[in-house]
């Protein structure tokens, strides 16, 4: 759920240890949450701390009030989606096991941190379940074995139904894949609707090397659907051609996950179980924020 509904009393409360306190009210609030990255331009430039008058928000084109701006990191729950058909070979799986042991062990200190571990090709397999950060064992790798077909579009379904055992609450799916697709049974469009209605931000890491030889002849015509699956949940695609930059990709990806604001207000129209559009805007126009399209704004 992204919507959060709490109470507050006359005397207040604050919403957690890592949101300042609101202004108290007689009765229950829907509180909506966004996470955003923000970054400059001016790629030297540092952002520095933001506050409630630094940002704009928009809920289906209406301006909101916005009641919390918060820095403070959050626990994140991580589910890493391994592309294992055979297009991920020539030079693919070194890309993909170096991002993702790096991004394991960037989780390795946060005691409260969670991950897991699937390979998919025409079928899904979990090989890590939810795994709390400092107790993440090493993947061995000489057990990957790559599949015919690539169910990417069902992997990333299932991925989604994984979010819903999280611990966390900011769920992330990571998908390191070529972006081939070939024998999913759901629908894009489908999978799509269901997206926009989770809070989860999806990452891609884009094995991006030629085609190998064995590579289908249906993935290279229709190659490459991470931008589709991606979409517009606030996360975005790293591109890996080297081990280097599959690692710096992974830490990249760390650093936003730990960067990033949380913005929150109560919406003026009441929850009706529609889809509604988000919109933010940084007050100072050298800042790019990026966020998810939406939410389902459940009663």
């Amino acid at each position: 759920m992204v919507v959060v509904r709490i109470c507050l009393s006359l005397a207040g409360v604050a919403l957690s240890a890592a949101l300042p306190a609101q202004p108290t009210f007689r009765s229950a609030v829907d509180l909506v949450t966004v996470p955003v990255t923000v970054t400059a331009k001016d790629t030297l430039r540092r952002v520095g701390e933001l506050g409630t008058a630094d940002f704009r928000i928009y809920e289906d084109g209406v301006p909101q009030e916005l009641t919390v701006v918060s820095h403070e990191p959050r626990a994140l729950s991580v589910c890493i989606l391994v592309d294992s058909s055979p297009s991920m070979a020539s030079g693919r799986q070194p890309l993909a096991t170096r991002a993702i042991d790096t991004l394991l062990k960037g989780l390795e200190d946060e005691d409260e941190d969670e991950a897991s571990v699937h390979f998919f090709a025409a079928r899904f397999q979990t090989v890590l379940p939810w795994t709390r950060g400092k107790d993440i064992p090493p993947i061995s790798w000489l057990e990957w074995r790559l599949s015919l077909g690539t169910a990417l579009i069902d992997a990333l379904k299932e991925g989604l139904a994984q979010v819903e055992k999280a611990s966390n609450p900011l769920p992330v799916i990571l998908v390191v894949s070529d972006g081939g697709e070939n024998v999913s049974g759901t629908s894009l469009v489908k999978l799509v609707e269901t997206r926009r209605q989770s809070e989860t931000l999806i990452y891609g890491i884009h094995t991006d090397l030629a085609p190998s030889r064995y590579t289908p002849l249906v993935n290279r015509a229709f190659a490459n659907f991470l931008p589709q699956i991606v979409g517009d949940s606030g996360g975005m695609i790293h591109r890996a051609r080297t081990v280097e930059e599959a690692e710096m990709a992974a830490q990249a990806l760390l650093e936003e996950l730990r960067s990033q604001y949380t913005l929150g207000f109560a919406p003026k129209r009441a929850l009706d179980g529609t889809y509604r559009t988000l919109k933010v805007e940084a007050v100072d126009q050298n800042l790019i924020t990026r966020h998810r399209g939406g939410y389902l704004a459940a009663p």
